[in-house]
Order: structure tokens, then C-alpha cells, then sequence
């Protein structure tokens, strides 16, 4: 598999499912409004983590850390993205903030149809999924070697909500709030 830089090089705008915009404190905007725009499914935004955080290599300090600094603690499920964000974090460019983009699958699924779809792991959610991009993007692959079926999905989804970006006609969630590093704290769908 490539490396997030190697795939960068290769396209004008590439599509994330990791944070962009590390906040100073927990709590972003833009995952607040994603949040509200998937009513019932809101679980599935994880919370941005602040980017003092990132710097620590195992849970329990991290954990510690975040009661400590910010008065609240750090689910597993956020800390186990750590490595991918800081990997995104360190591409992301202020210079060029629409080269790297961050996209919820799950906001762009539920801007493709009638709203949030149920569970991604289920086979009613798998089938939801495969009819919103058949009507979004035509026939799309459904499976790659490796890969679950779910997260081929995701990607599809990725990849029309950065094609509605180019174009001009992508929905933003934030509100205009950028990071220490200058980097937008955005949610496109």
C-alpha cells in the first residue's frame, strides 16, 4: 500500500478521513455541526483530538494527559487514530489548505440520499450504501483484496464529496476556524 505522501504527489486534491485542524482545546466546530447533521448517527464523528496529545505513544498517558490538561479523557477509539493523524498532520499544508481535504464518509453518504444510513457494518447498511453511490457515481468496485466492503464504500464516498469540492459544489462544515498551523477546521461533504 502507498503512503499517504506518495498518493498526495499524484493528485490536486486528495480526500481524508482523518481530522485536519488540530484544536488547541478539545471541541471543533466543524465536528460539532457533523455531529447535528447526523442525527441518530453522531457516534460516528470522533471527537478531533487536541494536538498537544498527539506527542504521546501510549493510552494511558495520553489519557492522563488529557484529564490533566483539558478535563476530560480520551476514548481508545480516537487514540488509535493518533498515528494516521499525525501522518495527515504533518502533510497538510497552510499554504495550500485545499490540497489535503478532511471527509466524513458518513456526512457525505447522508448528503447523497435522505440523510444518515444505518450502521456501515450491517447488510442493510451496506446495501444503502451501495445504492446511494450507484446513483451518485454510477457502478463503482465494491471490493479490493484486503479490504472490507465497508471501507472500499467509505473511500467511494470520499472521492465524490472531493469531486463536489473541485467543483465548487461541496458543503463545509466549520465556520471558517483555522489551527495553530493555519489549517482550516472543516468537514467537507
Amino acid at each position: 500500500m502507498s503512503s499517504l505522501a506518495e498518493v498526495i504527489g499524484h493528485f490536486d486534491v486528495v480526500g481524508v478521513d482523518m481530522p485536519i485542524g488540530l484544536p488547541d482545546s478539545w471541541g471543533r466546530i466543524a465536528d460539532a455541526q457533523a455531529r447535528r447533521f447526523l442525527r441518530g448517527r453522531a457516534s460516528t464523528v470522533f471527537p478531533t483530538p487536541p494536538r498537544s496529545l498527539l506527542s504521546h505513544v501510549d493510552y494511558v498517558t495520553a489519557n492522563a494527559a488529557s484529564k490533566r490538561e483539558y478535563g476530560r479523557g480520551l476514548t481508545k477509539q480516537t487514540f488509535f487514530l493518533f498515528p494516521k493523524i499525525v501522518e495527515v498532520d504533518a502533510l497538510a499544508d497552510a499554504a495550500f489548505p485545499d490540497r489535503i481535504v478532511e471527509i466524513h464518509p458518513e456526512c457525505a453518504f447522508a448528503r447523497m440520499g435522505d440523510g444518515p444510513l444505518p450502521p456501515k457494518r450491517t447488510s442493510v447498511g451496506i446495501e444503502a450504501r451501495r445504492r446511494a453511490l450507484a446513483g451518485a457515481l454510477g457502478s463503482v468496485p465494491v471490493t479490493r483484496p484486503g479490504v472490507g466492503e465497508d471501507d472500499v464504500l467509505d473511500a467511494h464516498a470520499v472521492l465524490w464529496s472531493a469531486r463536489r469540492f473541485v467543483a465548487g459544489t461541496a458543503v463545509a462544515f466549520g465556520d471558517g476556524e483555522r489551527d495553530a498551523h493555519d489549517l482550516p477546521m472543516r468537514i467537507v461533504s
